[in-house]
């Protein structure tokens, strides 16, 4: 599957976002992400995407830089090279999950050779009916959009997620949007 577009969104009605990918052969999956599902996952996605930069071997440094700032610096130039202002394409031909969006019960992360990262989405059947799944895999580049766009969707979502420094500076970015109170 080869994705062409993505598009995050906070939708503060259901509480949860909503994340949609199209596809070059004109195709939609939804999936809904919630709190929980968010929390649990978000932090892998940036270790992974981090680790993934740094055994990319055109990643090497001959300074001594440390490959945290390896990957910053591949983060920032994948972001700039990204897209964000083309429209979604919300006129797709076909959804092959269905018109409702995927409610993500687990998420299966697997790093693939070639700086890539397979993510499997599942669906818990409700008691009778059979739960929907899917595959896809996104290379560092694109990994590295979804993060941004997770991060603004989880910005608007007031959800009150704060992870580990250790995990990725990513979040130190949210920490410091939100101006800290004084009591005086």
């Amino acid at each position: 599957m080869d994705i062409y577009q993505l598009q995050v969104s906070y939708l503060e009605h259901e509480d949860r976002i909503l994340l949609r990918m199209n596809t070059r052969s004109n195709e939609e999956f939804r999936l809904w992400l919630t709190r929980r599902m968010v929390q649990s996952v978000f932090p892998h996605l940036i270790d992974i995407t981090t680790r993934l930069n740094t055994q990319d071997n055109a990643m090497a440094s001959h300074d001594g830089a440390h490959p945290a700032a390896l990957a910053a610096f591949k983060k920032q130039e994948s972001l700039a090279t990204a897209d964000f202002q083309t429209p979604y394409r919300a006129e797709t031909a076909s959804t092959p999950l269905g018109q409702a969006p995927l409610l993500v019960s687990k998420i299966h992360l697997t790093e693939v050779q070639g700086a890539s990262l397979r993510l499997g989405f599942e669906e818990q059947g409700n008691g009778t009916a059979q739960g929907r799944a899917f595959e896809v895999t996104l290379n560092a580049s694109v990994m590295h959009s979804l993060l941004h766009l997770l991060e603004t969707a989880i910005r608007q979502s007031n959800w009150g997620l704060a992870f580990s420094a250790k995990s990725s500076d990513v979040f130190n970015i949210l920490a410091s949007a939100t101006p800290p109170i004084y009591l005086n």
